[in-house]
């Protein structure tokens, strides 16, 4: 079996419960590994086999070249966790040997980082103009994100029928890895998405739309608006992400516990929501004034 074959059938097993954007980021890092396979061999990849490396590392060896071309460890970790999934896929179907065992991948170095402060968030509000459709909709989008801890993705792919207005509840389905989950929504936040979708109300079927089509929101689009954001606020740190990472840490700093933090961000395991727990233990020592959440978050028992 080829390598294309196995990459094929490695696409199509996790088509079942991935999302288009997640599966196109599969491909764009799969890409870049398979060049170098068919550097390394000299065989593009429909007459490459894993038999052709019998003495070659595929997995240890995609790391050094990366090293050696000044690639940073942040950027190497990230190809390599796609391609760790896909090596360990064909490694459990007999399709190759374990290339995993007892490889490294070199240490974080990511900047810190740095979450949005209490004054930074009023910096942002400023920048929406709430007299218009395209200012309601993307402070919509933003406290969405910020307040309830959402990725772009679940907030481009709301419905009006996803927030239970009865019980300050959002639900959001289908999400990363085709999860869903639901999580509290503050009743500030309720009352201008209902304001919003009374006046600038679609028919597209989701919560926020294009103003030129009427159609549902794009990735770029919303990458667009934090652009703009980015730009108006003078926050160059900004992006669509800080918000999930403002979110988590606020929510630690308030007193909220791990477990119901992984459940609100949908994380598979702790692994990930972790992170959060030195982000909120920093933020606590330096004694900087994070953006507070609603206290719908830290209501409890009945």
């Amino acid at each position: 079996m080829n390598i294309k074959e196995t990459y094929e059938m490695f696409i199509r097993s996790r088509s079942v419960y991935c999302s288009p954007e997640t599966l196109r980021l599969y491909e764009g890092h799969l890409k870049v590994f398979f060049r170098y396979l068919e550097d390394v061999s000299g065989k593009d990849m429909e007459n490459l086999t894993f038999d052709d490396f019998p003495d070659i590392q595929p997995y240890s060896g995609f790391i050094i070249h990366l090293r050696e071309k000044g690639t940073r460890n942040v950027t190497i970790r990230s190809y390599c966790r796609i391609v760790k999934a896909y090596l360990r896929y064909c490694y459990q179907n007999d399709m190759c040997r374990d290339y995993l065992k007892g490889i490294r991948l070199p240490p974080d170095d990511a900047h810190p980082k740095v979450v949005l402060y209490a004054d930074e968030v009023k910096r942002i509000d400023a920048c929406f103009d709430m007299h218009t459709e395209k200012g309601r909709r993307n402070y919509c989008i933003f406290h969405l994100m910020l307040d309830c801890g959402l990725r772009s993705q679940e907030v481009r792919h709301l419905k009006p029928g996803d927030i239970d207005r009865d019980r300050n509840i959002i639900h959001i389905l289908n999400s990363k890895g085709c999860k869903s989950r639901i999580t509290p929504v503050p009743d500030f936040l309720v009352r201008e998405i209902d304001g919003y979708t009374k006046f600038y109300g679609h028919t597209s079927g989701y919560l926020f739309a294009s103003l030129r089509s009427g159609k549902p929101l794009t990735a770029n689009a919303l990458k667009q608006i934090f652009t703009k954001l980015k730009r108006e606020s003078g926050i160059e740190r900004l992006h669509a992400h800080l918000l999930r990472h403002t979110f988590a840490t606020s929510y630690l700093i308030g007193g909220g516990n791990l477990e119901f933090l992984r459940v609100f961000m949908g994380h598979g395991d702790y692994n990930v929501t972790r992170i959060y727990s030195q982000l909120a233990a920093e933020s606590k020592m330096l004694g900087v004034d994070v953006y507070r959440l609603d206290p719908v978050f830290f209501r409890k028992g009945y």
